[in-house]
């Protein structure tokens, strides 16, 4: 399936290919030897979504199919634990509905928030609201909670944390009123939260998000990993016809990095280097534990990146042993040059056949040089 991408890939940029040669004869093969405005070999590698990521697109799909048919205003945040049950989406985007509902009234608080506690009553329901740092008045909408705690998301706890409230009970219609911090906690213990503010616009989920503390995706080792296994194909493939070689990885999902985590994981993580005693006199450098350095993965000219099938970028290899020829694709192009910096060049090959560069400028004045030993 993947390899069927890169195909169209080639296709749009008129390169003729051939998959898997046949006249390789022992070793690992390289997915494609290609041919036309220039020879190169190919390896396609695909980054699958983590876990978490593909739990969490599965949730953000399921609930925007749910709120589809909503004709009520507004625009929301999902916030989800894990794998959301049917049962579970089914319900919060049922509180959802009466909440919006409140942003036509005269008393209609700033913040909605459609609630599923950690254990809940799916048969009972209770509204609550109260004040935040920021905002004057949040209104929960939610189940019921056994244990009587109730999480929420970041952001949402009251301040002061033990101001009065009064919790509305449905359907038997009960009131009781508690201190905020008897029943409210401040981490985001819960199955789903949608946080909702009015909007002119039709209902819409913008975004979903994960409950629980940040998590460091491992975007940089699965890059540099991908690129030592293409490289040992390529360096197998270049025994039987010497030419550049691409790598093309295709990763979709929420965990897509950007092009400094590209850039990082190949020519290594940012550190500030100083003199001992003197941090005034120390500057930032690339390290040596990126894909890429003098001494490693040099049968790969350069990485073609594609995120969610958008636009790719092209990172080259500064220390290959062959240059990737330039301006095969429509895509931008970075070259670090060796003074440590990074460059940018812009091709659009469908409208300049050519292949003649578009546009020129220097990249990352937040990375200004790296040592001479990592670009001698």
């Amino acid at each position: 399936m993947t390899n069927d991408r890169a195909k169209a890939r080639f296709k749009a940029a008129g390169i003729t290919y051939e998959s898997e040669p046949d006249w390789i004869k022992g070793g690992r093969k390289a997915d494609f030897h290609c041919s036309g405005a220039a020879d190169f070999w190919c390896e396609v590698k695909t980054l699958e979504p983590l876990e978490d990521a593909r739990q969490l697109g599965k949730a953000l799909a399921k609930l925007r199919q749910r709120t589809g048919n909503i004709s009520l205003t507004g625009q929301g945040a999902a916030y989800v634990k894990g794998n959301l049950s049917d049962r579970d989406a089914k319900t919060v985007v049922a509180l959802l509905k009466r909440g919006l509902r409140r942003f036509a009234d005269s008393d209609a608080p700033e913040r909605i928030v459609a609630l599923i506690p950690d254990e809940p009553d799916y048969g009972k329901f209770v509204r609550f609201s109260f004040s935040t740092s920021e905002y004057k008045s949040v209104e929960f909408h939610s189940c019921v909670s056994t244990v009587e705690k109730y999480g929420t998301p970041n952001g949402m706890f009251p301040e002061p944390f033990a101001q009065q409230m009064r919790l509305r009970f449905s359907p038997d219609g009960d009131e009781k009123d508690f201190q905020s911090h008897r029943v409210i906690t401040r981490r985001d213990d819960f199955r789903v939260a949608i946080v909702a503010e009015s909007s002119v616009n039709k209902f819409d989920i913008t975004l979903a998000a994960p409950t629980g503390g940040a998590k460091r995706l491992n975007n940089p080792e699965r890059i540099r990993e991908a690129v030592a296994d293409a490289n040992s194909q390529l360096k197998n493939a270049l025994q039987y016809r010497s030419a550049p070689c691409l790598l093309m990885v295709f990763q979709d999902g929420l965990d897509v990095p950007d092009e400094m985590i590209i850039k990082s994981a190949l020519y290594g993580d940012l550190k500030f280097e100083f003199p001992p005693g003197n941090p005034t006199a120390g500057k930032l450098i690339a390290d040596r534990d990126g894909g890429w350095n003098p001494d490693k993965n040099r049968s790969t000219s350069a990485v073609m990146y594609i995120r969610n099938d958008s636009k790719p970028i092209i990172v080259h290899n500064y220390w290959a042993d062959r240059s990737f020829p330039p301006g095969l694709f429509s895509c931008k192009e970075i070259r670090a040059s060796a003074n440590g910096k990074f460059h940018e060049t812009f091709y659009e090959p469908e409208k300049t056949p050519s292949f003649a560069m578009t546009a020129f400028r220097s990249l990352m004045s937040f990375w200004p040089e790296m040592v001479h030993r990592v670009l001698p």
